[in-house]
């Protein structure tokens, strides 16, 4: 299937236009990429949780449940690993996880390699789940990038990985 690009302005174009006829001496081509990446991750978002809601969760559980899933056997992470690779803050994960451990999907047991510290396992329920909305999310994500070849998919990936990883380095 081949998409092409309607040559009509996108709204961050008339946007920009607004922003260029007001403040000449300001550059924008900046927010020519930054105000596209934030609709997308609105846009990318909304896909994402429409996928899970099929499934009885919001995206949120079903990422930090997909983590566990993802991480292989035993499927446990402590909490700290949970939210490094989900970039959550620690309250908010705190209370995400009493949420899911609430529905019957995970389980917080004593961590066998610190007895001071905790595990996050999936149960059956857990497991389950995962197994059903993986694959669904997945495709979800393919549709939602259809119109790129797989040469434009890899350069996106390079250019993306190279804006997060250099950020990363500013922010810490």
């Amino acid at each position: 299937m081949s998409f092409e690009i309607d040559k009509e302005k996108d709204l961050a174009d008339r946007g920009i236009a607004w922003w260029n006829a007001e403040r000449p001496e300001i550059d924008t081509s900046g927010k020519a990429i930054t105000g596209r990446l934030m609709r997308l991750g609105e846009m990318a978002g909304n896909r994402m949780n429409a996928v899970s809601s099929q499934f009885g969760v919001k995206y949120p559980t079903y990422a930090i449940l997909a983590t566990l899933r993802a991480s292989g056997p035993p499927y446990a992470m402590t909490p700290k690993s949970l939210q490094a690779t989900l970039l959550v803050s620690s309250g908010g994960l705190s209370n995400q996880l009493a949420r899911i451990e609430k529905q019957g999907f995970i389980r917080r047991v004593e961590d066998p390699s610190d007895g001071r510290g905790v595990r996050v396992e999936l149960t059956g329920a857990g497991m389950a789940l995962t197994e059903e909305a993986m694959p669904a999310q997945a495709e979800a994500e393919l549709d939602f990038i259809r119109m790129l070849t797989k040469e434009e998919r890899e350069t996106l990936v390079q250019l993306l990985r190279k804006v997060l990883v250099v950020n990363s380095i500013r922010s810490v």
